[in-house]
C-alpha cells in the first residue's frame, strides 16, 4: 500500500515536516494537521488509511482523538507517538485505541517499518475466518468479539492479542511468538506489556478463574478449547 493516504497529527512544525517528507519519499500521501480538532475535521473530509498520532497535542490531546476516532467507528490504523516512557501512559493509548506506540525520539527507518506493518493488516482476505474456542467467538472481518451472544468492547491491541489467542487454541503459544506476530517483535521479550493486555482481556471475557487464558510460567500462553 505504498500509494495510502496517511495523517501525520503533529503540533512541532520541524517533526511533522520532516516526517511528512519521508513518507511521501516513500510513496504516500501525506496530510498534516498541527492539533486534535483538526485532525478530526480531516478524517471526516478524507479518511486516511493510516493516522501517525501524537499523545502531547494543544487543545484535544492524543488519546482523545483517538478515542474519538474508535467511538465514531474508524477502524484504520493509528500510531502513536508518545515522548513518556512509563508503561501506563502506553497502555492508555492503546486503551484509547491506537495500534502501536513509538517513543520519541524515533529513527525514520523505525517509523516506516511500523507503517508499513500496519498497513499490511488492513489487508482483507476474500473469506475473514471466524474463530471460536471456550465460548469465545472473533469474527475477523468485523474486528468483533462474542462471549455468550454478547458483543466483548475491546481496544485494537486488545482485538488483536485475542484473535491470535482463540485462532491458536489448544496449543501453548510462547510469548516470543505473541510479542512477533500481534506486535511485530517491537517490544522485548522481558517486556510485561502482554501480561497487561492479557489481564484486561480476562476482565472483559469473563475468565475469572483464568482457566480459558492459562499462563504456562516461563512459556507463554495456553487458550483453551472448551
Amino acid at each position: 500500500m505504498s500509494d495510502a493516504k496517511i495523517l501525520v497529527v503533529e503540533d512541532d512544525e520541524t517533526i511533522a515536516r520532516f516526517v511528512e517528507l519521508e513518507l511521501e519519499h516513500s510513496g504516500f500521501a501525506v496530510t498534516r494537521a498541527g492539533d486534535g480538532a483538526t485532525a478530526l475535521e480531516s478524517v471526516q473530509e478524507d479518511a486516511p488509511d493510516l493516522i501517525v498520532l501524537d499523545l502531547m497535542l494543544p487543545g484535544v490531546d492524543g488519546l482523545e482523538v483517538a478515542r474519538t476516532l474508535r467511538s465514531g467507528g474508524f477502524t484504520n490504523p493509528i500510531l502513536m507517538l508518545t515522548a513518556r516512557a512509563q508503561t501506563h501512559d502506553v497502555v492508555s493509548g492503546f486503551d484509547a485505541g491506537a495500534d502501536d506506540y513509538l517513543r520519541k525520539p524515533f529513527e525514520m527507518p523505525e517509523l516506516l517499518s511500523r507503517v508499513r506493518a500496519l498497513l499490511k493488516r488492513v489487508t482483507v482476505e476474500e473469506e475473514p475466518p471466524i474463530h471460536e474456542a471456550s465460548g469465545v467467538t472473533v469474527r475477523m472481518d468485523r474486528r468483533s468479539v462474542e462471549v455468550a451472544g454478547e458483543i466483548v468492547d475491546l481496544t485494537a491491541k486488545e482485538f488483536d492479542l485475542l484473535s491470535y489467542l482463540v485462532a491458536n487454541a489448544g496449543r501453548v503459544v510462547s510469548r516470543e511468538e505473541i510479542l512477533e506476530n500481534v506486535w511485530a517483535g517491537q517490544h522485548a521479550s522481558d517486556s510485561n506489556v502482554i501480561e497487561v493486555f492479557v489481564c484486561h482481556i480476562r476482565g472483559k471475557i469473563g475468565d475469572r478463574d483464568n482457566r480459558i487464558i492459562q499462563t504456562i510460567r516461563g512459556v507463554g500462553y495456553f487458550f483453551a478449547r472448551g
